[in-house]
């Protein structure tokens, strides 16, 4: 298809698509000539994965092209886009070293049985921990493992639902769209459990 059938498609402009490519974030399409480009179902799904960060999300151009650059790679890992997809769903900051809680992750790893590695997850958990301390609210290791026992059985459940068909940019939109459904659920069903509780509490 050529450029108005892309934007027909897509629902953006073609001035939009235009400033994609520019910002590198849209691959340019095939030359058919010197004058005509063609796009395909590769395109579609791109600009699908950028109109999801950018209405869902508010992601800047920056981090758009951040996290196409990561899928763009010969070399990309699923694993590496899921973390950056789970960073940019839930929010959380990651850019700040805390190592004086990686002593601390590396037990939870072993205590509930994770095979140790660096991650962004770890990086995102050690500045919430660090950040809940500073108010004074430090978390112990052993609140901690309940939380990680309690949801690792969660996460099973989740990797066996997420469908490996499609290109890396469908699957990156899936877990962006998944992740930030998950994540706004976990924080209602912890928010409903502690006004449960402190029901329970006042009638018991």
């Amino acid at each position: 298809m050529k450029l108005g059938e892309l934007a027909r498609e897509s629902g953006a402009t073609t001035a939009t698509l235009k400033f994609w490519m520019r910002e590198g974030v849209l691959p340019s399409g095939e030359l058919r000539n010197q004058t005509t480009a063609v796009y395909g179902q590769r395109h579609l799904d791109r600009i699908a994965l950028i109109q999801t960060l950018r209405t869902e999300f508010d992601a800047p151009i920056a981090g758009i092209r951040e996290l196409t650059a990561l899928i763009d790679r010969p070399d990309a890992v699923p694993l590496d886009i899921m973390e950056a997809c789970q960073v940019i769903a839930t929010g959380l900051a990651v850019g700040e070293a805390h190592d004086e809680y990686a002593g601390i992750i590396g037990e939870l790893h072993d205590r509930v049985g994770w095979i140790r590695f660096d991650s962004l997850a770890a990086g995102a958990l050690a500045h919430a921990l660090a950040a809940s301390a500073r108010v004074g609210y430090p978390y112990r290791i052993e609140v901690l493992e309940e939380y990680a026992r309690m949801l690792g059985p969660i996460a099973e459940t989740d990797l066996g639902l997420i469908q490996p068909e499609g290109t890396l940019d469908v699957m990156a939109r899936n877990l962006l769209v998944a992740a930030a459904a998950q994540n706004r659920v976990l924080v209602a069903m912890n928010q409903l459990a502690h006004t449960a509780a402190a029901v329970r509490r006042a009638v018991g």
